[in-house]
């Protein structure tokens, strides 16, 4: 629509101002119509419009935001639920094996258990056969163990010499006896009683601390200096006299002034320099000269070659009296200890700590005596041999008394038959 702007002819404002307050709005305002006005209306609105528009465009774009993050929030929950409904199912059946594998674990043990049961009543009654046996049983049986534990009570004297485990043999064989209570086998007892009280009263030897002292003296025969340097001692041991201190250095040189004159600085000088020349001259000449008490002259004729074969040769000789001291010959141990203390006095050096050590050693083994005489349960035995005898001859007399006679009812055979014969014709007459 296009607004077409009426021609106003001269005579209208006439007619205009003799209207009332309209005529005068409109000549007091000129040129604003009804049409005007509403253009005017029109044109406010349009910007309030506007932004109700976009406001609502807005709220529009935020309802749509909140959707799609609540469509997101929605499918992640809905993740993470089917994710814990699967964990709670995996954890669900894992807890059902469980169950189903201690259930199994439980019958095996109640098995189990059963098991331990039946072994223990099995354990239980062949331990009270076994004492029946031996307590209630015959003699013959309780003798035959006693004899058992003594004969290795022997054995452990006359092999080995071990004190100790024939007096446990003797007491266990006590202990049957005493809780058997027999009165019959008082006696051996009583003789087991004496063989024990003879063992506990044994003075026996410590081979483990002989056979110590021993591996030491051979590692210190192996690494004590000789009268000669050799390949285990290469350095011979210098003699300290008595109250004097080691040098280091040589001797101190004493302190100079140092405001003292050239000439006298000098002279102090060259004296210490003389002092040290003469020191040195001195130590020098001495080695080539020492003075030793020597018992055995060949000590200091060894090459190092012959002192490694004289150190295996005394190595040796420590091995063969371990030996004689396990297998018990006296005799052997008291030759090689007596040679051993001779070769330490005379070959080593005896200024040395390890030399001294190891003749202390030698002669502690050379002064000790092996040749010990440990008593013997020949007491015992002779008395478990007597029971036998006794048990054999007392079973033979019983069974000969248990026996019926074999001579005495032939001849009344005959007598039976006889008196018959004779009755018969008493009957008959």
């Amino acid at each position: 629509m296009t607004d077409k702007k009426p021609e106003i002819s001269p005579s209208v404002p006439a007619v205009v101002a003799s209207s009332g307050p309209k005529s005068e709005s409109a000549a007091g305002h000129p040129g604003r119509t009804p049409e005007t006005q509403k253009r005017k209306a029109k044109s406010a609105l349009l910007p309030a419009f506007f932004v109700v528009l976009l406001f609502a465009v807005a709220l529009a774009a935020v309802v749509w935001y909140q959707h799609q993050e609540h469509v997101k929030t929605t499918a992640l929950l809905s993740d993470q639920i089917r994710g814990g409904s699967d964990t709670a199912g995996r954890a669900a059946e894992q807890a059902r094996q469980a169950l189903a594998l201690a259930e199994e674990q439980s019958s095996r043990l109640a098995a189990l258990e059963a098991s331990l049961r039946e072994s223990r009543a099995q354990t239980d009654s062949l331990q009270q056969a076994f004492q029946t046996l031996t307590d209630s049983g015959s003699d013959l049986v309780l003798i035959n163990d006693v004899d058992h534990l003594v004969t290795i009570a022997q054995q452990q004297l006359q092999l080995g010499g071990n004190v100790a485990n024939a007096i446990i043999s003797l007491e266990t064989a006590q202990a049957q006896l005493a809780r058997a209570n027999r009165p019959a086998l008082a006696s051996l007892q009583q003789t087991i009683n004496g063989d024990l009280d003879r063992l506990r009263a044994a003075s026996t030897i410590d081979i483990a601390s002989l056979s110590s002292q021993l591996d030491e003296l051979s590692n210190l025969v192996s690494q004590a200096p000789l009268m000669v340097p050799d390949d285990a001692a290469p350095q011979p041991v210098q003699p300290e006299a008595p109250g004097s201190a080691p040098a280091q250095g040589g001797r101190q040189a004493p302190a100079q002034d140092p405001d003292a004159p050239w000439w006298k600085q000098s002279l102090a000088t060259a004296g210490q320099w003389t002092s040290e020349a003469w020191d040195s001259v001195r130590r020098d000449l001495g080695e080539f000269i020492a003075v030793r008490r020597v018992d055995d002259p060949h000590a200091l004729l060894m090459s190092p070659d012959q002192a490694t074969r004289f150190r295996e040769n005394l190595r040796l000789r420590i091995m063969t009296a371990q030996l004689a001291l396990m297998m018990r010959q006296p005799n052997v141990w008291a030759t090689e200890t007596a040679n051993l203390v001779r070769s330490i006095e005379s070959r080593f050096d005896q200024q040395s700590a390890e030399s001294r050590r190891a003749l202390k050693i030698a002669r502690d083994m050379s002064d000790t005596d092996i040749d010990v005489r440990l008593p013997t349960v020949d007491n015992s035995l002779g008395a478990i041999e007597a029971l036998r005898e006794a048990s054999a001859k007392s079973a033979e007399g019983d069974t000969q008394a248990d026996e019926p006679p074999t001579e005495s009812p032939a001849p009344s055979m005959p007598d039976a038959g006889a008196s018959t014969d004779a009755q018969a014709p008493g009957s008959q007459g």
